[in-house]
Parts: structure tokens; sequence; C-alpha cells
């Protein structure tokens, strides 16, 4: 079950991940929008299977990130988007919508992004393929 928000408009449209069977299908890429829904000032809510996700458009190219700030769990889709970096309508952290982390510390444990696709005007996204990892900088106390 995909749920799609929109909310500014308080819209929401419901697409469904079942197969011609109305069994769930294998989550690989599932349709969540449409390339011209997903604003360019800020992001657009998806929940995927329960997950909050935020897909932000910079240019032609869509992110995916999951949608909810660490610090209070507040929606980031909500906040402003400068270039790459969404910040926290909240509590204003700023997070690098291409890695999940904050811009000037790229080590620890990053907002999980996940692989996008676009076909045509149709936008794809994958939990299931996760595209960061959590790091540390190497030569500190944890590193190599």
């Amino acid at each position: 079950m995909v749920r799609l928000f929109d909310l500014r408009h308080a819209a929401a449209l419901t697409i469904s991940a079942l197969d011609e069977h109305g069994v769930n299908a294998a989550l690989s890429f599932v349709s969540v929008a449409r390339l011209e829904e997903i604003p360019t000032d800020r992001g657009l809510r998806v929940v995927v299977d329960g997950i909050g996700i935020g897909l932000y458009r910079v240019d032609e190219t869509v992110y995916a990130m999951e949608d909810a700030c660490p610090h209070a769990g507040y929606p980031l889709s909500e906040g402003e988007l400068d270039g790459c970096v969404i910040s926290c309508r909240a509590h204003g952290w700023p997070f690098d919508i291409r890695t999940g982390f904050d811009p000037e510390h790229a080590d620890g444990f990053p907002i999980p992004c996940f692989a996008v696709e676009i076909d045509g005007n149709e936008v794809r996204i994958d939990l299931a393929t996760r595209i960061n990892e959590p790091r540390r900088r190497s030569g500190g106390p944890n590193g190599p």
C-alpha cells in the first residue's frame, strides 16, 4: 500500500502494491508519484508500507529519504529545500538529501536514503535498496 500526501493541499492518493492476484507484490521499485507532483522548493511526503518517505526534486533528479527528523520525528518534507539540503521546519537541522547526512558532519548515522528510478514521468522508489550507510571518519578514535 502506498499513500501519497501533499501536505499543503491536504490531498492524498492511495496506490496499491498488490499483484494481479491481490497478493502483496515484492517491493522492489514501487510507483509513488509523477515527476510534476514533486515541488522544487520542498519535499513531497509518500508513505510506503507504513514508512514515511520524502521525495525531493532537484532539476530532473529525484531523491528519496526517510521523512523524519532524528531530533523529534518532524516531517522533513515540510522543510525548505535549498539546492540539495532540506532544513527541518521545526528546529532548522539541515540534511543533504543525496546522503542523509548533516552537510557539515558527514559521519555518524544518516537518515536512510533509497534508490529512485524515473520511467517517463513516473517516479519509483525501492525501499529494499538503501543507498547510504553509517560511517566514521578515518583516523578518528573509531576509524581505521
